[in-house]
């Protein structure tokens, strides 16, 4: 029984990498604004669309942002991703940068074994070469699970004993890659791979590797 709620929790693990990219050196005071939409494969293959904010301050550039994210399928409210995010460059030199994003995220996984809604946060890390049309950064995230609701379906015939509710937090999540940037005018492209490991670098998922391809178009105010 416990093999088998592991393997659940697991599967809520594995999930895309937070989008809504942002190539700081092609903001300009009339682009505060970002639109994105988002093509890609992780655990399963997967689009979605986010959109971003500038918060004026007179320290860092600050954007806050929202993203919904659902695989290729025939029922598409089975499996989802919602999250919250903030983020910014935290220092840049000529045309260096480093940047962070801070993400809090609810998720739903469904199959015939079981529901589950997850909630998580996620901090990720980017550093490297950007210019106004183009750049290549590395990125760094870690995902962690806070809780999931589990209703269970097919595994409670083989477990009558186990029961529905929440269960604390389960793991986590490391994401390493590199991901480029090409900006035309308004238009940013994006594209992100890299390879995900678990918490104790040893559970890992069957098929590591993630790819997403994302396409932006900057509004001003």
């Amino acid at each position: 029984m416990k093999a088998g709620i592991f393997f659940l929790f697991s599967l809520c693990m594995i999930t895309k990498t937070s989008a809504q990219e942002i190539n700081w050196r092609s903001l300009n005071e009339q682009s505060n604004q970002l639109v994105s939409a988002h093509f890609g494969a992780d655990f399963s293959s997967y689009y979605g669309l986010s959109y971003g904010y500038s918060i004026k301050n007179k320290y860092k550039p600050i954007f806050i942002g929202t993203e919904l994210t659902a695989p290729f399928g025939k029922v598409i409210p089975d499996d989802w991703r919602w999250n919250l995010n903030l983020q910014t460059e935290i220092w840049h030199n000529d045309h260096f940068s480093l940047g962070s994003k801070l993400s809090f995220l609810t998720r739903r996984y469904s199959s015939p074994m079981a529901i589950l809604y997850n909630t998580a946060s996620a901090l990720s890390i980017n550093f490297g070469y950007v210019r106004p049309k183009a750049g290549v950064v590395l990125v760094a995230a870690y995902d962690k699970t806070f809780a999931t609701h589990i209703r269970h379906k097919l595994l409670k015939e083989y477990y009558p004993q186990i029961r529905d509710g929440w269960y604390g937090a389960s793991g986590g999540t490391f994401k390493f890659g590199i991901r480029g940037h090409w900006t035309y005018k308004s238009w940013n492209t994006f594209l992100t791979v890299g390879k995900a490991y678990a918490q104790n670098f040893k559970d890992n998922p069957t098929f590591p590797f993630f790819a997403e391809l994302s396409i932006q178009k900057r509004f001003g105010k």
